[in-house]
């Protein structure tokens, strides 16, 4: 397996400099750790909440609504963004990327999405008796799909992301592309609100970035506004909102690159650079949360900072704070080796590996199910009670974690 750790470019190991291996050299064995383990394994925890909370029928907790109240589900598309420019960054330090891998994966999320809306219609049409005739205008329920859905966000967010990283590849690049987003996300915070003004300047479902759009340019055009172009614009809005903690992610990762860059003191460099990230991300979000106040209206409730900059700044905040915890107590130790605290992750990391599997389908799955109203086999499950729901979560997770240990030891590669 070829290594994508940052420790093995750059630090000395056995018989070999900077992580090359010598002719004849034995590979490394199952047990060997050939990847970043602690993102990959960051990965892996939110793999395995996103799919117990996607299988449970019946969640404990309040689910987000888009200007409303923020649930716990809040914080998981802006950190798997985050771990998703960590990865970018990674690659992008091994010469990786390129505007083919980039597109194609964002054509697989956009796909991915766009076949998920279709089914759903679909089913939501042949349960209304709804006919394919195009003469007539009905498509079999087509005509009523939703352009929207954690996919299609995640897609523009990465599309935003491949952007940025054709003018960014350091350090210092990613720091100034993360506070320009911060400036642009910022500022549509601050001209929303001056807009609602109406509103007490406060962001709401009737009045917000996506909404403001879309009603301008249809009282340009003279024509009414349609909700499903509001929700498409919505939906791109929100990936580009996603795209700012990715711009983070990618920020702190080369940060980690760069303290790993020389041999003395890296775990001392390691914690700085991490705590630096943080800090940076912080003032930020802090920064950005105040922006409205520059009109004299209040500053941007919690409730309604779903995926703006200063939630998914504060996400990314915490995230700088974990990595410099765990990026050098699992990855390497100071001789350049492996920690022994990598097994303890791998489990958690062979589920990372297959991140965009399991929350795809178990998202499909419960999507399409929510989408038959007549039997309803959601709603009947969640009248059973918490219980039911949570152990059926469990057991969920539990078989994506067993199918991700199965296939790293068999050596299959599930992700798609």
């Amino acid at each position: 397996m070829t290594s994508t750790s940052a420790t093995t470019r750059v630090l000395p190991t056995t018989g070999a400099r900077g992580g090359a291996r010598r002719p004849g050299a034995r590979r490394p064995g199952r047990g060997a750790i050939g990847r970043v383990v602690s993102l990959d394994a960051a990965r892996g925890l939110l793999v395995l909440a996103t799919v117990a909370w996607l299988a449970a029928p019946r969640r404990p907790f309040a689910a987000s609504e888009p200007w409303g109240a923020i649930g716990l589900d809040a914080v998981a598309l802006p950190a798997f963004a985050v771990v998703a420019g960590c990865a970018f960054a990674m690659a992008q330090h091994r010469g990786w990327t390129s505007g083919a891998r980039v597109l194609g994966r964002v054509a697989l999320l956009l796909v991915a999405g766009l076949a998920l809306a279709a089914a759903v219609g679909l089913i939501g049409g042949a349960a209304a008796g709804i006919a394919f005739d195009p003469e007539a205008g009905t498509l079999g329920g087509l005509e009523r799909m939703r352009v929207s859905g954690p996919l299609l966000q995640l897609g523009v967010a990465l599309a935003a992301l491949g952007f940025l990283g054709l003018l960014a590849s350091t350090w210092a690049g990613w720091a100034w592309a993360t506070v320009i987003s911060t400036a642009i996300g910022s500022g549509t915070l601050w001209l929303s609100a001056g807009l609602c003004g109406g509103a007490g300047g406060r962001l709401s479902d009737a009045c917000s970035p996506a909404t403001l759009l879309v009603g301008g340019i249809a009282d340009a055009a003279g024509a009414p506004v349609d909700p499903a172009v509001t929700q498409a614009v919505t939906t791109a809005i929100a990936g580009l909102g996603l795209s700012l903690p990715a711009t983070a992610g990618a920020a702190l990762a080369h940060a980690l690159l760069r303290a790993r860059s020389v041999d003395a003191h890296q775990r001392g460099r390691v914690i700085g650079y991490g705590l630096l990230a943080a800090v940076l991300f912080g003032v930020l979000g802090i920064l950005s949360y105040f922006t409205p106040t520059v009109w004299l209206h209040p500053p941007l409730e919690p409730a309604t900072a779903l995926w703006t900059p200063p939630l998914t700044l504060a996400v990314a905040s915490l995230a700088a704070v974990l990595a410099s915890a765990t990026h050098p107590s699992v990855d390497t130790d100071l001789r350049g080796g492996t920690s022994a605290l990598g097994a303890f992750a791998e489990p958690f990391a062979a589920v990372g590996r297959i991140s965009l599997l399991a929350v795809g389908t178990t998202l499909a799955a419960r999507t399409l199910l929510e989408a038959l109203p007549d039997l309803d086999p959601v709603g009947w499950f969640a009248a059973l009670g918490d219980i039911p729901s949570i152990v059926l979560g469990l057991l969920v997770v539990a078989a994506w974690l067993a199918l991700a240990l199965w296939a790293q030891r068999r050596g299959a590669r599930l992700r798609p």
